[in-house]
C-alpha cells in the first residue's frame, strides 16, 4: 500500500473508534443546542437543528404580535406570523432571513426589534432597497469608527453583505469594517464606489489605519486603500486604478490577493506591500523599502536590489496556497460557504477557472455572543462548523478543533476575548487535516500560554490536506489600561501549514501598553498603575513545511518569529522592533544585545525567505546586534533584505543578518542584502 493510502487507512480506522463518542459525548443532537433566551429589550433569534426560534421582549399593553421577514436589513418585508399572544415563533423556512417583531394596541403597530441569525452588527443588503436609506445607515457607522481616536480600539463591529446585483453607494470603510460581495464571482456584485476612511490621523498619515477588509466585489471606478496592517483586499475587480496611500501622508503595508486592476496601483508612500496571484494594467512603481509579488500577472516592475533599483521581489508563482472561504448567496441554494481547494505553483487569478467545495449554512453553528466555548465545543462534536458573525466572542477555555476539514469563517473582525479564567489559549487546532480558519481577530487576556495552537509540538503526521490560516490577526493589549500577557501569541507545530495574511501585534500604543506593569503616584497623590502586554514570542513555527505569505510580527520582548521546523517559507515579512525597552540588560538573548526579529533555529537545514523588512523603532538607548538570525548552510536561501532606523536617535541595529550587512541608526537609514549566502 502506497503513503496516502495508508494514511486514508488510518484516518478511516481512528473515526470508526472516535465517531460514536463525537454525538453521544456532545449530548442528544435532537436536543436543542442553546437555551430559550430571556429576551428583555428588543429581539433575538436562534437556529439550530433546522428550525429558527425567535423571541422578543414584552410590550405593556400589547394585544398581540405581529412577525415580518425580508431578505435584507431594509428590505420590503412580508408578514409571516399575526397577533401572537406567545412571545415566541418557530419556523424552518427562510432560517437566516431578517426577521421583524411589532406590538399591536389600540389599532396601532409599533415596532419592538429586528433580528438575524448574523447578528445586529451585520447589514444585508438587496439592490431592491432604498439605497438613501443603506447609504445613511453605512455614513452613520463610518462616522463613528472612522477616527484613530474613537474608532482604532472601538467594541463596535460591522459587516456589510451585499446580495447579488448592482449598487448606487459609496462604501467607506471605518475600523473592523469588513464589506463582502455574496456573488459566485466578484462580478456579480458591483458598487459605485468604495474607498477607507482619511479622517484617521493627522497629515493623512495611514500608519494606524488597521483592521478592514473588502473581499468579492466589483468597484465600478478608482478605490482610494490607504492602508497598514491587518487589513486586505480580496477576489476584487477594480475597474478604475487603486491607491495604496493618500496623498503625501505615511502608509504601512497590506494585503492584496486573488484580486483584478483594471488601471493602475499607485503604492504612493507605502512602506512595504504584498501581492498575491492579482492581476493589473500597470504598477506604478517600487522605490520603498520592500514590495513582494508571488504569481502576479501584468506589469510588474523588476530591478535590481540596490538603493537607485526597483527594490521589488517577485516570484512568478505561488507555490501552495488555498484561497479564503466566502459566504455566497443565491436564491436556489440560499447561503453557502464556498471552501476554495488548495493550488500549488499558480499564477494569476483564482476565480475564473475556481474549484473547491460548498457547505450549506446549516452545516455551520451561526455563533451568538452569549454563547462560550462550551457551546461551540458541542457544535463541533456534532460535526458542526463554525460561523462567527462580526461581534465578541468570550472564551473561558479554547475552542477546540479535533475533527477534519472543519471550518471556522468569521466576518466584520470577529473578535474572540481570551477571559481571566483562561490560561490556555483562545483555538487550538489538532493534528488534523484540511482545517480553515480565516476571518478572525484574537485578543489576549491577563495572561495565556498562547493565544492560537495549530498541531501538537513535537508530532510530524504527513498531511494529506494542510491546515490554512487566512486573515488571522492576533492582538495583545491597546483595548484597555489592564495587564495582557501571553508567552507564545501563535505556535504553529502542524507540517504544511499555509499561512496567509498575519498579523501579531503586541500594541505599542494606546492603553496597557508597556514592558511591565509601572506603579506610581500622580500629582494628586493616588496610586497609578500602567499596565503592561509582555510578549515573549510571536510566531514560534515547529512544523515541517510550513510557509507563510504576509506575515506581519510586531513589538514582542523576545524574537518576533522563531522558526525551527524544517524547510520553512516566508514571502514577505513585515516587522518593527519593541518600542520601549527600558534598559538593554532586559533585551538580551544570551550573551547578543537584543532579540532578532526573524529567528531560524541554530539546527535547522533548510529555510527559505524572500522580502524581509525590519524597521528599528525605539525611544530609549539600545542596540540589537542583529536583525535576522539564521544558520549558513547549503539549504539556507534568503534574499531581499531590509532593515532601516525610523527613529534617528542612539538605539540602533548592528547588522541585518548574522553579522553580515552593516547596520542602522543615528547614522544610516537603511541598509539592504541582496542576497544571504552571500
Amino acid at each position: 500500500m502506497g503513503k496516502i493510502g495508508t494514511i486514508f487507512l488510518n484516518i478511516l480506522i481512528i473515526s470508526a473508534f472516535l465517531l460514536p463518542c463525537a454525538a453521544g459525548c456532545a449530548g442528544d443532537p435532537a436536543e436543542p443546542s442553546r437555551k430559550d433566551p430571556e429576551v428583555e429589550e428588543g429581539a433575538a433569534i436562534d437556529v439550530s437543528d433546522g428550525t429558527a426560534r425567535l423571541f422578543w421582549a414584552e410590550r405593556t399593553g400589547a394585544e398581540g404580535y405581529n412577525v415580518y421577514r425580508s431578505k435584507s436589513t431594509f428590505g420590503e418585508r412580508e408578514q409571516v406570523a399575526t397577533s401572537l399572544t406567545e412571545r415566541r415563533y418557530e419556523t424552518q423556512e427562510h432560517l437566516y432571513d431578517v426577521y421583524t417583531v411589532t406590538a399591536v394596541a389600540d389599532g396601532k403597530e409599533e415596532e419592538i426589534g429586528r433580528t438575524s441569525v448574523f447578528s445586529e452588527n451585520t447589514l444585508i443588503v438587496a439592490p431592491t432597497d432604498d439605497m438613501r436609506t443603506v447609504q445613511t445607515y453605512l455614513d452613520e457607522r463610518h462616522s463613528r469608527l472612522e477616527t484613530a481616536d474613537h474608532g482604532q480600539f472601538s467594541s463596535e463591529r460591522l459587516a456589510v453583505f451585499l446580495l447579488p446585483g448592482e449598487y448606487d453607494l459609496d462604501i467607506k470603510l471605518g475600523y473592523y469594517t469588513t464589506v463582502s460581495g455574496l456573488g459566485r464571482t466578484p462580478y456579480d456584485v458591483r458598487v459605485k464606489k468604495l474607498s477607507v476612511s482619511t479622517n484617521v490621523l493627522a497629515n493623512n498619515n495611514a500608519t494606524c489605519t488597521f483592521w478592514r477588509g473588502a473581499e468579492n466585489l466589483t468597484v465600478a471606478g478608482d478605490v482610494l486603500w490607504a492602508v497598514s496592517q491587518a487589513t486586505s483586499l480580496r477576489r476584487m475587480c477594480i475597474e478604475g486604478d487603486l491607491s495604496l496611500s493618500y496623498q503625501s501622508g505615511w502608509s504601512s503595508g497590506g494585503f492584496l490577493a486573488d484580486s483584478e486592476v483594471l488601471g493602475t496601483v499607485y503604492p504612493g508612500t507605502q512602506q512595504q506591500w504584498m501581492s498575491r496571484n492579482d492581476r493589473w494594467n500597470k504598477w506604478d512603481h517600487c522605490t520603498s523599502h520592500n514590495y513582494v509579488f508571488s504569481g502576479c500577472e501584468g506589469s510588474i516592475p523588476q530591478g535590481e536590489w540596490t538603493e537607485q533599483g526597483m527594490r521589488s521581489t517577485v516570484l512568478p508563482a505561488t507555490e501552495r496556497m488555498a484561497e479564503k472561504p466566502y459566504l455566497v448567496y443565491d436564491e436556489t441554494n440560499g447561503y453557502r460557504v464556498f471552501v476554495p481547494d488548495v493550488r500549488e505553483n499558480a499564477a494569476g487569478l483564482s476565480w475564473q477557472t475556481e474549484t473547491g467545495q460548498f457547505l450549506s449554512l446549516d452545516d455551520f453553528l451561526v455563533a451568538s455572543e452569549e454563547d462560550g466555548a462550551e457551546e461551540l465545543n458541542r457544535a463541533l462534536g456534532k460535526g458542526k462548523h463554525l460561523y462567527f458573525p462580526a461581534g465578541h466572542y468570550r472564551l473561558e477555555r479554547p475552542i477546540e478543533v479535533e475533527w477534519p476539514e472543519t471550518v471556522l469563517l468569521g466576518s466584520g473582525y470577529a473578535t474572540l476575548e481570551i477571559t481571566e479564567q483562561n490560561k490556555d489559549c483562545a483555538l487550538r487546532i489538532a493534528d488534523v487535516d484540511g482545517v480553515r480558519v480565516a476571518g478572525l481577530l484574537v485578543d489576549a487576556g491577563s495572561y495565556s500560554k498562547n493565544m492560537v495552537v495549530v498541531g501538537e509540538e513535537g508530532k510530524h503526521t504527513p498531511k494529506i490536506a494542510p491546515v490554512v490560516l487566512s486573515d488571522l490577526y492576533l492582538r495583545i493589549g491597546g483595548v484597555k489600561n489592564v495587564h495582557t500577557e501571553t508567552d507564545v501569541a501563535l505556535a504553529i507545530h502542524a507540517d504544511g501549514t499555509l499561512g496567509d495574511n498575519f498579523w501579531i501585534w503586541r500594541a505599542d500604543h494606546s492603553q496597557g501598553v508597556g514592558w511591565e506593569d509601572v506603579s506610581y503616584e500622580n500629582e494628586e497623590g493616588t496610586l497609578v498603575t500602567e499596565y503592561g502586554n509582555p510578549v515573549k514570542t510571536g510566531l514560534l513555527v515547529t512544523g515541517d513545511d510550513v510557509s507563510c505569505y504576509a506575515l506581519m510580527v510586531e513589538h514582542c520582548e523576545g524574537y518576533q518569529t522563531d522558526w525551527r521546523g524544517e524547510r520553512g517559507l516566508t514571502v514577505m515579512y513585515q516587522s518593527e522592533t519593541p518600542y520601549r525597552v527600558p534598559s538593554q540588560d532586559k533585551w538580551m538573548s544570551g550573551d547578543k544585545n537584543g532579540c532578532a526579529s526573524y529567528k531560524v533555529g541554530e539546527n535547522v537545514k533548510a529555510h527559505r525567505a524572500y522580502g524581509i523588512g525590519i524597521y528599528l523603532v525605539n525611544y530609549s538607548s539600545v542596540n540589537l546586534a542583529s536583525a535576522i538570525e539564521t544558520p549558513a548552510g547549503a539549504g539556507i536561501a534568503m534574499e531581499h533584505l531590509v532593515i532601516c532606523a525610523f527613529t534617528q536617535n542612539a538605539s540602533s541595529i548592528s547588522n541585518v543578518i548574522n553579522d553580515y550587512g552593516g547596520g542602522v541608526g543615528a547614522n544610516a537609514f537603511r541598509r539592504l542584502v541582496a542576497k544571504y549566502p552571500l
